[in-house]
C-alpha cells in the first residue's frame, strides 16, 4: 500500500492569497497538495489531530507548514509558539509568509522557531519563485521518503 504524499499546511485567512497561493505553488509544480485552514486556532487542531481532523488518513500530518501572521483567534506567532512545545511536531518546518517587511516581526517569528521568512510579493513569478525555495529547501526530502515508503 502507498502511502500519501504529505501536504503543506497553509494557514492564511484571506480567500485571495489562499486564491494566489494555489496558483503559484500549482505552477511552480509542487508535489505536495495545499491544504488550507484559515486561523492559527485550526492549524493547531490540525497539526494535534483535533475535533474534525482527527482522521490521519484522511488529514495526514504535513511536510510543510505555510503560516499567514495576521489571522484572526491566533495568529503566526501563536502558532509559532506552541509549535515550539510540542515536540513530537519540530521535524515539520514552519515558514512564514506575511505581507508584513517589519524587521521586528521577523525577528520574533526566527526566534519562535520559523525556518524562514518571506513577505508576500506583489506579482506571481516571485510567489512562484519562493515556491520553488520551499521545495528546494524542505519538500524535495518529504517527497523522496514518501517516494521510498511507497515502494518498500
Amino acid at each position: 500500500m502507498s502511502e500519501k504524499i504529505r501536504p503543506i499546511l497553509a494557514a492564511e485567512d484571506e480567500e485571495s492569497d489562499r486564491m494566489i497561493l494555489e496558483l503559484a505553488f500549482g505552477s511552480a509544480k509542487l508535489p505536495c497538495p495545499l491544504v488550507f485552514v484559515p486561523d492559527g486556532q485550526e492549524a493547531m487542531d490540525y497539526l494535534s489531530g483535533k475535533g474534525r481532523y482527527a482522521d490521519r488518513a484522511a488529514h495526514p500530518l504535513p511536510a510543510l507548514i505555510v503560516l499567514d501572521l495576521k489571522m484572526p483567534r491566533m495568529n503566526g506567532f501563536d502558532v509559532l509558539g506552541w509549535l515550539a512545545e510540542q515536540p513530537d511536531l519540530k521535524q515539520i518546518p514552519a515558514v512564514v509568509l506575511s505581507s508584513s517587511a517589519h524587521e521586528c516581526d521577523m525577528n520574533i517569528a526566527r526566534q519562535l522557531g520559523a525556518r524562514e521568512y518571506f513577505v508576500k510579493p506583489h506579482n506571481l513569478d516571485e510567489l512562484i519563485k519562493i515556491a520553488h525555495q520551499m521545495q528546494a529547501l524542505w519538500l524535495s526530502a518529504a517527497t523522496t521518503d514518501n517516494r521510498h515508503a511507497a515502494n518498500e
